[in-house]
């Protein structure tokens, strides 16, 4: 049976595809304004993505199910929006990742012991077209939506951005942390955002050590220069603990900050973006020798580029094909002396109905990293 099992994936997207129009995400309950009823004023949606996908490296150390396949990031959301008033609303938002491969059991692309599912959000709270949106519960922090997500435009980025070099995104605030108030509003061509974080219960960094966020706040902007033209900076600081879990009485306390800038420009077809994010306590240490009291690297930075542009067809079966090169450089310091850089190469084709594929080339310069190939499917709804 489990021969069969990796067609059936890509069966059942195209089973999909066939069988309905694919949209952003489907509205399964809309609002009723000229009902009376308790649910008029709900609007229900759902929505996700199954993202199978293959890696080849150019090394015969292979990480579990790479050229055979494995999940390359697969949810599932569920959001929903109850008007208090014309202007005010209770939102709430679920987003469920599965590991498509551990539930279909194809035994070479998932390690036993790792997550079937995971929660990526759970979040709810306040949204009005005056005063903005308050929000709690897990979800992204600020130094994503401010910088993280310009540059989270390709397969294998993340390397010298702040959601994917700290000890866990979801833990330090990089990405999306739990037990966090968010505020977002915009005024004219500024977007302002902030978030406070609450404490976390303890976690693994290694056999030895423990990390727990202590708390911890963050700020950013957006400002709309041209229609085109974005600029966008960030500040956030975690308070955080780490602890020789052999003897509790030996830990230490880290002020961990990230300081971000991107610049956005999207003329015409082009999407061109640049980073640079400044860390202090933020990024674990290279080291062999790593303790309470060495844990992160002290300073150091990272920097990102993309450059894209669009070829739009716009064919029943072939909407778009977008070449593009990516370039990221993370430098440590904090005495040790660690660098890692990368250059991308790749290819995004968009199929309509939902589907596209990434096709994408890794050239690394990197202690313990090489070169290596990326495709991976996408069908969204």
């Amino acid at each position: 049976m489990r021969n069969f099992k990796g067609p059936m994936i890509v069966g059942g997207v195209m089973l999909s595809v066939l069988s309905a129009s694919a949209q952003a995400e489907i509205t399964i309950l809309d609002k009723n304004t000229q009902s009376d009823s308790l649910l008029a004023p709900l609007s229900l949606k759902v929505g996700g993505s199954i993202r199978p996908e293959f890696t080849f490296e150019n090394t015969k150390n292979k990480t579990h199910g790479a050229s055979s396949g494995h999940d390359g990031g697969t949810r599932f959301r569920f959001s929903g929006d109850y008007a208090l008033t014309d202007h005010t609303s209770v939102i709430g938002m679920y987003e469920l990742g599965v590991n498509m491969y551990h539930l279909l059991d194809i035994k070479s692309g998932y390690t036993d012991g790792t997550d079937l599912l995971k929660k990526r959000k759970l979040y709810y709270g306040f949204k009005d077209d005056r005063y903005g949106t308050f929000t709690f519960g897990k979800q992204y922090g600020v130094y994503y939506d401010i910088v993280g997500s310009k540059s989270d435009v390709w397969d294998n980025d993340g390397q010298a951005a702040g959601e994917g070099v700290g000890i866990n995104g979801d833990q330090d605030g990089g990405n999306r942390p739990a037990k966090s108030f968010k505020y977002k509003n915009t005024f004219g061509a500024f977007t302002v955002e902030a978030h406070y974080l609450l404490p976390e219960t303890e976690y693994a960094a290694n056999s030895t050590l423990h990390y727990r966020r202590v708390g911890g706040e963050g700020i950013g902007v957006d400002y709309a220069v041209t229609p085109t033209l974005t600029w966008s900076g960030v500040y956030t600081v975690t308070d955080a603990r780490v602890k020789d879990s052999n003897n509790g009485s030996d830990q230490k306390f880290y002020h961990q900050q990230t300081t971000a800038t991107a610049l956005t420009w999207q003329p015409g077809s082009w999407y061109l973006v640049a980073t640079a994010n400044y860390y202090d306590d933020y990024v674990p240490s290279k080291r062999e020798d790593v303790n309470q009291n060495n844990f992160f690297a002290g300073s150091g930075y990272g920097v990102e580029g993309f450059a894209g542009y669009t070829f739009t067809f716009n064919k029943p079966f072939f909407k778009s094909i977008q070449p593009y090169v990516a370039a990221d450089s993370l430098k440590l310091k904090g005495g040790e002396d660690y660098s890692a850089n990368h250059v991308y190469l790749g290819t995004a084709l968009d199929f309509n109905h939902g589907i596209s594929l990434y096709l994408e080339r890794t050239l690394a310069n990197a202690p313990g990293q090489s070169d290596e190939t990326i495709a991976t499917f996408y069908y969204n709804f």
